[in-house]
């Protein structure tokens, strides 16, 4: 997905001036302005932004540093969109900001890789370890946040288990093509590759795509396919193991990084450090929960068989390996061997992939 949208100037000047860092009268105390496009209560990596992650800093601060930091919260795009919350953190606007990955796939694609291995595992616990193993072997897919974006990764997480909702019933997955299904960014292959017509739209606006016809099922975790009620319009809910990804990260401008005590900087990521694994179990029990909630509501929730796991992500077995390279020509990061070797972490980890991607290595 392109990133077209630009903060507006005249929206950066009124930020600037009515969120400004800290305070020239008590030098103690930081005001940090902290968002997200995404809504904090149905949404696992927000809602742990808002309360855990702030309250330890808040309170770490205050008892353990002579100075004080204050929030200011900004989510559901009240400062940046989903789209505009990398660019908001790289200009200041917000201090600290929580964003997918997915919405900045033309400056971030490198992060993308699990979107790119559908059928992954669902348990974003184990996504989270097995993604944390190969960055730490390959800082060059996430380095351009520091060197480009001026801004630091402090903690990444993301989402459960992707399903399919739909207004239809179906069991086989031949009964997608022709339909229309809401896929966002990098998972829209997902869909498309196996003959469905892929729709864009955006969290807020999707209830009304499915509740008018605009479309007829939408790729999407349990958890939230139920905080925003889209069991209403499409109520059949088919878990199919597309697999947890981990995509959701929260960032630090640099500029303000500089200008904290070095106390005080040293519990935020301690703190951003506890946020992650609070927010990838939060996420994890999501599923189950979203699950169980939607069956409680009406909704018929449903399995697709292993078998039909197979086809599905046989469909796909090109679309991998051409994204890897995508990542050598785009950005001089080795694709094929970083996702060659995440698949078989994941493997070490216990997973087994209904389909086993190959990749050709370069130079080969």
């Amino acid at each position: 997905m392109k990133n077209t949208t630009k903060i507006t100037a005249a929206v950066a000047a009124i930020i600037a001036g009515s969120l400004a860092f800290g305070s020239t009268v008590n030098a103690k105390t930081y005001v940090l302005r902290m968002g997200s496009g995404h809504p904090s209560k149905p949404v696992a990596y927000v809602r742990n932004m808002e309360h855990h992650f702030a309250d330890m800093v808040t309170k770490r601060v205050a008892a353990e540093t002579e100075h004080k930091v204050r929030f200011i919260h900004a989510y559901a795009g009240k400062i940046a969109k989903v789209h505009e919350t990398l660019e908001a953190v790289e200009k200041g606007l917000l201090d600290i900001g929580g964003w997918c990955v997915c919405f900045e796939s033309a400056k971030m694609l490198p992060m993308n890789w699990d979107y790119f291995t559908p059928f992954t595992t669902g348990d974003i616990r184990k996504q989270v370890a097995v993604k944390r193993r190969v960055m730490a072997e390959h800082p060059e897919v996430y380095d351009m946040l520091d060197k480009k974006y001026k801004q630091k990764m402090i903690a990444m997480t993301g989402f459960d288990n992707y399903g399919l909702g739909t207004k239809f019933k179906w069991d086989d997955v031949s009964e997608l093509k022709g339909k229309k299904i809401i896929a966002a960014g990098p998972n829209l292959p997902w869909v498309e590759r196996y003959g469905a017509i892929p729709v864009t739209t955006s969290l807020p606006t999707a209830y009304n795509a499915l509740a008018t016809g605009v479309a007829s099922g939408f790729i999407m975790f349990p958890g939230v396919y139920f905080g925003f009620k889209f069991h209403e319009p499409a109520p059949h809910f088919k878990i199919v193991n597309l697999g947890a990804q981990a995509q959701t990260i929260m960032t630090m401008n640099n500029n303000t990084r500089k200008k904290l005590p070095a106390n005080v900087l040293k519990i935020i990521d301690e703190a951003a450090a506890s946020y992650e694994t609070v927010a990838t179990v939060d996420s994890y029990e999501s599923e189950a929960l979203g699950l169980e909630k939607l069956k409680k509501a009406g909704a018929f929730v449903t399995t697709l068989p292993t078998e039909q796991q197979t086809k599905w992500a046989a469909a796909l077995k090109d679309w991998p390996n051409e994204r890897a390279h995508d990542l050598h020509k785009e950005f001089a990061i080795d694709g094929p061997a970083i996702m060659e070797k995440y698949m078989k972490y994941m493997e070490e980890a216990g997973h087994k992939w209904p389909y086993r991607y190959q990749f050709k290595q370069l130079g080969s």
